[in-house]
């Protein structure tokens, strides 16, 4: 009985998932507390530029000139992953489910679950500090 009342509270939190809870808890997981080019590792200070990167935009760096995507420096960069199936399968391997069992619940290959379980084993977070103005509110 404990195993099934533990299977639908998983259920239950992947289907309260949201787009905006998840990334903020990407953010939070893997990225510094504040936007930084990825390319010049500047300082991304801008209130129009913050804003882009905080709603997972395309940002420019004044200082460089490049464009990035907020996802870089985490697991989903590159990939057509969104910050919720992330979450969801983070909750999925914790709860033990197999790879065959978390690809038909979030509609992706067993393939694409080995691929990202890779990714998450190869990425380090990373401890950065900034001024407290520009971190996430």
């Amino acid at each position: 009985m404990a195993q099934v009342s533990r299977q639908l509270e998983i259920e239950d939190l992947i289907g309260a998932i949201e787009r905006s809870g998840a990334w903020k808890w990407m953010v939070q997981t893997y990225l510094p507390p504040c936007p930084i080019c990825p390319s010049c590792k500047e300082q991304i200070t801008g209130p129009r530029a913050l804003a882009t990167f905080w709603e997972m935009g395309r940002v420019y760096c004044k200082s460089c000139g490049s464009t990035f995507t907020p996802t870089n420096g985490t697991p989903i960069h590159e990939t057509s992953w969104s910050p919720e199936e992330y979450v969801k399968l983070m909750l999925l391997l914790n709860a033990d489910r197999s790879h065959s069992e978390i690809a038909a619940t979030l509609g992706k290959s067993s393939g694409a679950i080995k691929d990202m379980r890779e990714r998450i084993a190869l990425r380090h977070q990373t401890a950065s500090s900034c001024p407290a103005d520009t971190a996430q509110g």
